[in-house]
């Protein structure tokens, strides 16, 4: 179900780069953020009434505005902000889908961890929780390979490399590249590369919120006499994000919505 989705977001959104205005772009971040919320709370059999959907739909879109949002405040150079934001996006999504108010926890993911504080979640038996990504530990991997230098930059792991990255699927050589919500770019270029590989990192970010979560990978601790400091609580396995990049890779690199978003918004120009 998460790939049928996937693929019907990937075909809906997929158009002439010359055709994508910011308008546009929003208006996709909405749509797309919202649809996939609601896909992700009936797969964690959390959607039972209209209320349920207009619940996912509605978190999901304000979610996907959050997310927009975040990328435009990438682009003006406020990259932590940016960040943040989307972090604060993305748990609208995941509360949302997990059954819970908007705003129940809140979550900020470093590396393939993410942190969930518990602040409006009547029934949390912890005051905040760890989930683990399978797909961001594999890209943390590969985007450590492909660099020179790694640090943290505006919130984010950030990786560096003296010479140009190497062409992928015939194109290239590239000044960054971003592996999952790693961004990496060469030493010295230019800023709007930095904020372009940012945008992809909040791409990856947007897929991991809609990420379903499995009870079989969820871990269900014994009843405790006290509510937990923090404990784990989810392994991810990356479905949305692996999907999403199975089907960019069978499009042509101008083609691609997520090429299309980072180069009308951080270099105000199609790919």
């Amino acid at each position: 179900m998460t790939r049928a989705a996937a693929l019907a977001l990937a075909l809906a959104v997929a158009g002439n780069a010359r055709a994508a205005s910011e308008h546009r772009i929003r208006t996709l971040n909405v749509g797309a953020q919202a649809v996939m919320t609601l896909v992700r709370g009936a797969i964690q059999h959390n959607v039972h009434s209209l209320a349920d959907a207009g619940r996912c739909l509605g978190a999901g879109a304000a979610g996907g505005y959050g997310a927009f949002a975040s990328k435009v405040l990438v682009r003006n150079g406020h990259v932590q902000q940016g960040w943040l934001l989307a972090n604060v996006a993305a748990s609208l999504s995941e509360n949302a889908a997990a059954g819970k108010p908007p705003f129940a926890q809140l979550g900020y993911t470093l590396g393939p961890l993410r942190l969930r504080v518990a602040v409006h979640d009547a029934h949390a038996d912890a005051y905040s929780y760890v989930d683990a990504s399978a797909f961001e530990a594999v890209a943390l991997f590969y985007a450590r390979r492909n660099a020179d230098a790694k640090h943290v930059r505006g919130g984010l792991l950030a990786f560096e490399r003296r010479t140009l990255y190497p062409p992928r699927q015939g194109v290239g050589p590239f000044s960054g590249a971003t592996f999952g919500i790693y961004p990496g770019v060469v030493t010295n270029t230019t800023p709007d590369v930095f904020h372009h590989e940012v945008i992809h990192a909040i791409q990856s970010l947007e897929a991991d919120a809609v990420e379903p979560s499995f009870a079989l990978l969820t871990f269900h601790p014994a009843p405790a006499a006290k509510r937990r400091l923090i404990r784990f609580d989810h392994l991810q396995l990356g479905l949305v994000n692996l999907t999403n990049g199975n089907v960019l890779a069978q499009q042509h690199y101008e083609d691609r919505w997520t090429e299309i978003e980072a180069y009308r918004l951080a270099q105000r120009r199609a790919p």
